[in-house]
């Protein structure tokens, strides 16, 4: 059943996203730059102009609890940034879920122990629903203990304290989101992997890459840098957009998220302790007041609809080997409460290009 879903999923992503079809993609080469490595999804890198390259990663075709991306995909996706065209300044790297992320080994322990927590107790009232409501039906009244279990399973499931946490197949709903994401400790190698393999060809070719991503119902900006050389090819952003139509997350996962934890990139092969690197990782206190002007307290992530708005612009800098030099300016367009609110703009995160020789 939901390898049916996935092959429909993928027929109306390729006829709507790309305007095309499995059968095309096979039988001639894409001349939208859409393109498999392995033959399980689909990448694509398109051109907005003779500076910005937007790559597009299929991180969904081949996860698993253990992967992002399979290692021939990136084999097979490093040399293709790498070859960009000499005049590209900047490359936007799409990926769904946020590289750059505050970490929620809390959120997940509080989650964790409510999944085991309900499942606990869901398996007690069971049990004591029929031991006691064999006892009650011996004197009559089994229908009436046994309405009263149901009513306590529900005040402790989706309409209790638990209410916006279980799913309707009665488990964690957000656990499954925060296993999901690259800074999750089973996806942790790999993502060391790409950031440092990118951080390579970003020096390589004077190359700035930004990650663009979404998936947690948050917009924020984070980025990795070498603080001591905070404008080099170690500098790298990653730009996180809020959804425009799902709900954002609760807000003790925002408060939680909201966090003071240092954090550092390990050198490639080397799991995270933390442990200081010529890479930190930070999140920028973007969001300083609400869209009605109130003062907010937590400022790296918001959780409100929107959207993002990517703007090339030209900075005078001199005669450039690759052309005028191009920056990238970051806006966010938020929607307050209620359907009818306001909406307020964010920015611009200024994005600057590489100089050569960073």
């Amino acid at each position: 059943m939901f390898k049916n879903i996935g092959r429909i999923g993928m027929l109306w992503y390729l006829l709507f996203q790309h305007h095309t079809t499995l059968e095309i993609l096979h039988s001639k080469t894409d001349d939208n730059g859409l393109f498999t490595i392995t033959g399980t999804g689909w990448h694509f890198i398109k051109f907005l102009g003779p500076a910005i390259a937007v790559v597009g990663l299929d991180t969904r075709s081949e996860r698993n609890q253990h992967q992002v991306m399979a290692g021939p995909s990136y084999q097979g996706l490093f040399p293709k940034i790498a070859s960009l065209p000499q005049s590209i300044q900047h490359a936007i790297v799409v990926v769904s879920v946020p590289v750059v992320f505050p970490r929620t080994e809390t959120a997940e322990h509080v989650m964790s122990t409510v999944a085991t927590g309900k499942k606990a107790m869901t398996g007690t009232y069971n049990l004591l629903g029929k031991v006691v409501g064999s006892a009650a039906g011996v004197i009559g009244a089994k229908e009436v203990v046994g309405s009263g279990f149901r009513s306590v399973k529900e005040a402790v499931g989706k309409h209790g304290f638990m209410g916006g946490v279980v799913n309707v197949f009665g488990e964690v709903d957000l656990l499954d989101d925060v296993r999901d994401r690259w800074t999750h400790e089973s996806k942790d190698l790999e993502r060391t992997y790409l950031i440092r393999t990118l951080q390579g060809i970003s020096h390589s070719r004077s190359l700035r890459i930004t990650f663009l991503s979404g998936a947690v119902h948050l917009c924020g900006v984070g980025m990795v840098h070498d603080p001591n050389k905070p404008h080099d090819h170690k500098t790298m952003y990653q730009v996180v957009a809020s959804s425009m139509v799902d709900a954002p997350p609760p807000s003790y996962l925002t408060k939680m998220l909201h966090n003071n934890k240092i954090l550092y990139v390990p050198q490639n092969g080397l799991r995270s302790t933390n442990a200081p690197s010529d890479t930190k990782e930070d999140m920028m206190e973007l969001f300083q007041a609400e869209v009605d002007g109130r003062t907010r307290e937590q400022k790296k992530l918001m959780a409100k609809r929107g959207y993002v708005i990517f703007t090339g612009f030209q900075v005078d800098s001199g005669i450039e080997a690759k052309g005028p030099a191009t920056s990238l300016a970051v806006d966010f367009i938020v929607q307050g409460e209620g359907v009818y609110a306001m909406t307020g703009k964010y920015g611009p995160v200024v994005v600057p290009r590489l100089e050569v020789g960073y």
